[in-house]
């Protein structure tokens, strides 16, 4: 399998192997009329959507900050984010058919922002004292909800719920000092994409079979349970697919580099940048999933 992208992819019966994931990131535009339907609603309270969730010492989202949720500036027809958008649906729609000649990929992209702690950090193993918890990072409307700061926070539920081909998209929330890349309320889209031994097999080019779990040691390139070849066909599909939707989205004539990097929920993870104004800038994450994710996910 492989997981998910941003610009930053079930069970015993057929298990699953790796995740890649991909994101990229656009900053909202913030001159556009709308009406809120998220307010701090009294002293005691945090209205978002008809939901109430009362404040404590967590709460620190601002009036200012809630005013964004109700924009959903993606959804917008004709707006640039919408364009950006459509963009990639076709490509992913265009890129991954089934037999039938059907889209692989379902998208969701009206998931509401309020998630819960468990679904954006824990559940994506982002260790208790990582600095994204921090109340200087995330916007928390009480203790146990926030606005979500990626949208991998609700890939746990699309995974549970079957699903092994879905594109998220949304806005996203964090405190960021506000410059040139820099914004509080940013959009993500993601992919994740799950995939059997047997699938995996057919990237072989003869589909051989191969093996895809081993009981080994943790390794710079590979996770215990995963052998080096699967992880090797993973990676080549899953950059192949990338830089595919980044010469879509940029030009066929990009300069385009991979780096090694980290997250706590994919391993080996990289990222991909593009040099732009002769400077290389970060344009998406991605990796493998980890497998410790996937098997809480689908109940293993």
């Amino acid at each position: 399998m492989w997981s998910h992208f941003v610009i930053p992819i079930k069970t015993l019966a057929r298990k699953r192997v790796l995740r890649p994931e991909y994101f990229i990131r656009s900053l909202s535009f913030s001159k556009i009329n709308h009406c809120s339907n998220a307010e701090l609603k009294d002293n005691d309270s945090v209205s978002i959507y008809g939901n109430n969730y009362l404040r404590d010492e967590y709460t620190n989202v601002t009036p200012h900050i809630l005013s964004y949720v109700s924009r959903k500036l993606h959804s917008v027809k004709n707006h640039p984010l919408y364009l950006v958008k459509r963009r990639i649906m076709r490509y992913m729609y265009g890129s991954f058919l089934n037999r039938a000649g059907n889209p692989l990929f379902s998208v969701y992209d009206d998931l509401p922002p309020v998630v819960t702690v468990e679904q954006n950090f824990d559940s994506l193993l982002i260790p208790e004292d990582h600095p994204s918890r921090k109340k200087t990072d995330t916007y928390y409307l009480n203790a146990d909800f926030l606005l979500r700061t990626h949208t991998s926070a609700h890939q746990k539920e699309l995974i549970k719920s079957g699903l092994d081909h879905f594109v998220i998209i949304g806005d996203v929330y964090r405190r960021d000092e506000i410059d040139s890349k820099h914004y509080p309320v940013f959009h993500q889209c993601e992919a994740v994409r799950l995939l059997s031994p047997h699938e995996v097999c057919n990237f072989m080019p003869s589909n051989d079979e191969i093996k895809v779990f081993e009981k080994d040691v943790r390794k710079p390139e590979k996770q215990a349970c995963h052998t080096l070849e699967a992880v090797k066909l993973m990676e080549r599909d899953l950059k192949n697919c990338l830089v595919g939707l980044m010469k879509r989205l940029f030009g066929r004539d990009i300069e385009y580099k991979w780096t090694e990097s980290y997250f706590p929920f994919t391993h080996p993870s990289w990222e991909l940048e593009i040099f732009h104004n002769d400077d290389w800038i970060e344009i998406l994450g991605c990796g493998i999933m980890e497998q410790e994710i996937l098997n809480k996910g689908i109940g293993t």
